[in-house]
């Protein structure tokens, strides 16, 4: 027991909500951090269209492969007006960062960033952390309530704190209408992201009309695809879902099709790693997998 300046003491219980409620703050301060440094998704500046399936033709059998690719990316190349550069086609321009973001869903003022492909995980945990602590912070108020009213009501031993000095009261209602106020615009913001994960589709794409797609796609572009998963679970929960430390692994063979561009490997540009690298050649062979070619997170499964 810790005895405190006003001759009250901490039990065990006490440090235990202390510890509990200081680490949930801490897990929302820094899945802040991480959604707000973190890329959204940019569109870099040697991005390149993804090459298109090509069907052997007899009569164009003289044409080399190269000719018929690089004939392809330039017909199907599209410009943002305000960037002047390549943009994919799940980019939207974002007008407040100047640049063009993968999966974009919105600008949020909290975290000055954009929402995209590349921090939605991080600021899903944002929201869902700053809510958990509102929601612990009011069940302790309750609680504290609670034994007050239990206090008064009947003839006890125990001593509890409830109000010993006046300034006791403004703490807790400052407390109650924070935690009411951002409690319930959080429970909101969950409730309306989860759609967009479930939906693989942001409110800018609703906006354009766009198709739904499952849920395997919209759970693996936001909290990545599991090391080892049989056919079925991909979208099972797991615990780093909850943890704003694990990063967010797309699946190697699928990364740029869900991205929707491509980066040049050894012509002035750079590619991630040599996964990547590999993954261009078999997507420039139009022999792989039958001339078929995987689109988007949506075909995933």
């Amino acid at each position: 027991k810790v005895i405190t300046e006003t001759g009250s003491y901490i039990s065990f219980l006490g440090h235990m909500h202390r510890f509990l409620f200081t680490t949930v703050g801490l897990l929302a301060c820094y899945a802040h951090w991480k959604a707000m440094t973190t890329d959204p998704g940019a569109v870099p500046p040697d991005a390149s269209p993804l090459p298109e399936p090509i069907d052997e033709d007899p009569e164009k059998a003289g044409e080399s492969d190269g000719q018929l690719l690089i004939s392809r990316q330039q017909k199907g190349k599209r410009l943002c007006r305000r960037c002047k550069a390549f943009k994919p086609s799940r980019a939207h321009h974002c007008s407040v960062c100047k640049r063009c973001v993968i999966k974009m869903d919105h600008h949020c003022p909290w975290v000055n960033n954009c929402v995209g492909i590349g921090n939605h995980k991080f600021f899903l945990l944002f929201i869902f952390y700053t809510f958990l602590s509102c929601l612990y912070s009011m069940s302790l108020v309750v609680l504290r309530f609670v034994l007050c009213m239990h206090r008064y009501s009947v003839h006890t031993k125990r001593h509890v704190h409830c109000l010993d000095r006046p300034t006791h009261l403004l703490n807790i209602l400052g407390l109650v209408v924070e935690s009411m106020l951002f409690g319930l615009f959080t429970s909101c913001m969950m409730f309306d992201q989860w759609d967009v994960v479930v939906s693989n589709m942001t409110h800018i794409d609703r906006l354009k009309g766009d198709a739904a797609a499952n849920l395997v796609a919209g759970v693996t572009e936001v909290f990545g695809a599991p090391p080892k998963a049989g056919k079925g679970h991909e979208s099972a929960f797991r615990f780093d879902w909850l943890s704003p430390f694990a990063k967010t692994c797309l699946p190697l063979g699928l990364k740029d099709d869900i991205m929707g561009y491509c980066r040049p490997c050894g012509l002035g540009g750079s590619s991630n790693n040599k996964g990547a690298a590999d993954n261009e050649v078999e997507m420039s062979n139009p022999t792989n997998a039958g001339g078929r070619m995987v689109r988007g997170g949506a075909e995933i499964v």
